[in-house]
């Protein structure tokens, strides 16, 4: 068990009230991935089944059994075999329910085929919680639990000066890449919550370059985006740099530069989401540049709020952790990111990542 287990112990105390002042008599979580890792400690479970009254009992395939139970603070259910999952799910499900239970679900993330499963042979009404009760347990960090996204934050800065560091003509793609995931886990990552982005050149106007061959060349943007984890904490980190100069690439960075720092300026509590993608899009076409196809900002670490983008209807408040990072494209010519990740404070916000975005 980390040291984040109090957390996730709060977490589920949390839910627990949740449950109970809206009379949810169950909650079935399944394919969590990193956010089963703020509530039970592990990411390996296929379902977790919380009764308002009762024990919660985690559902894993044989292949991860093992570690799942040495990682989990909740009982673990071995499930043998793969066919058999969805019965025995909603039989142990059905063993705590009456017929007019109300069972909390995630739509969202249910398969259809698991759904129709569950609505045919689940005792009860299925209610989902997927856009009220978990954003209220997921938002975000607690004040104590900041200090674990700074640690995997130093990590995303000190991988990102190691690709500037390591920036030469004629160096490749795939070495560069290299350099930030040698920095990473030499410096205390043990996993990667993506494959590390390094696009060059005019490739470095693809949202996501996955590196390559390339090789860099003088006066061209170098382009990357990484993020070490650690404990199930995840920093995503882009910078963009040039090597040499070039004063229309030069103009480009000092753009976007802007245009993240307006944002951050607006960061505080009470904020809503699409106005701060807003000031974004507005600071780069005030400045004769065009928008990005992709939302201003995505959560961390497992967490489920708050998306940052033109439709977004979240409002900020103490804790939500998330990205900034607004983009400039242009085909053929090159682009540029820079990713900020914040979290929001009482009366603003903490800048987590610190890595210089113009040198």
């Amino acid at each position: 068990m980390n040291e984040g287990l109090e957390f996730c112990k709060k977490r589920y105390h949390h839910l627990l009230d949740l449950m109970h002042a809206n009379e949810i008599d169950l909650i079935l979580l399944s394919q969590t991935g990193q956010t089963l890792k703020r509530i039970a400690d592990t990411t390996s479970g296929t379902a977790l089944i919380i009764p308002v009254d009762g024990d919660a009992r985690l559902f894993c395939y044989s292949v991860d059994i093992n570690s799942t139970r040495e990682e989990s603070w909740f009982p673990v259910k071995e499930i043998t075999r793969r066919s058999d999952a969805e019965k025995i799910i909603v039989d142990h499900c059905n063993q705590l329910l009456k017929e007019k239970s109300r069972i909390g679900i995630e739509l969202s993330r249910l398969s259809h085929n698991f759904y129709s499963f569950i609505k045919e042979n689940m005792k009860g009404e299925m209610v989902d919680v997927g856009s009220t009760l978990l954003p209220e347990v997921f938002f975000g960090l607690y004040p104590d639990e900041v200090q674990f996204q700074r640690k995997v934050s130093e990590l995303a800065d000190l991988a990102c000066t190691a690709v500037y560091q390591a920036m030469r003509p004629g160096i490749t793609e795939y070495e560069l890449a290299a350099e930030a995931e040698y920095t990473m886990r030499r410096k205390g990552a043990q996993s990667t919550a993506f494959n590390t982005i390094v696009s060059t050149g005019p490739r470095s106007a693809y949202s996501h370059g996955w590196p390559t061959n390339r090789k860099l060349c003088d006066g061209e943007f170098l382009l990357v985006d990484l993020g070490p984890q650690i404990d199930g904490y995840a920093s995503d980190e882009t910078r963009t740099y040039l090597l040499g100069s070039d004063p229309k690439k030069e103009k480009m960075i000092h753009a976007l530069d802007k245009a993240v720092q307006l944002v951050l300026d607006n960061i505080k509590p009470g904020v809503n989401g699409k106005e701060l993608d807003k000031i974004s899009r507005k600071a780069l076409a005030d400045q004769g540049f065009p928008s990005y196809p992709h939302s201003l900002g995505h959560p961390l670490s497992g967490f489920v709020t708050p998306n940052l983008s033109e439709s977004s209807a979240e409002t900020l408040k103490e804790g939500m952790l998330f990205t900034v990072e607004p983009g400039i494209y242009i085909p053929g010519f090159g682009g540029v990111r820079m990713e900020e990740n914040v979290v929001v404070t009482s009366d603003g916000y903490e800048q987590l990542t610190k890595s210089p975005r113009i040198l």
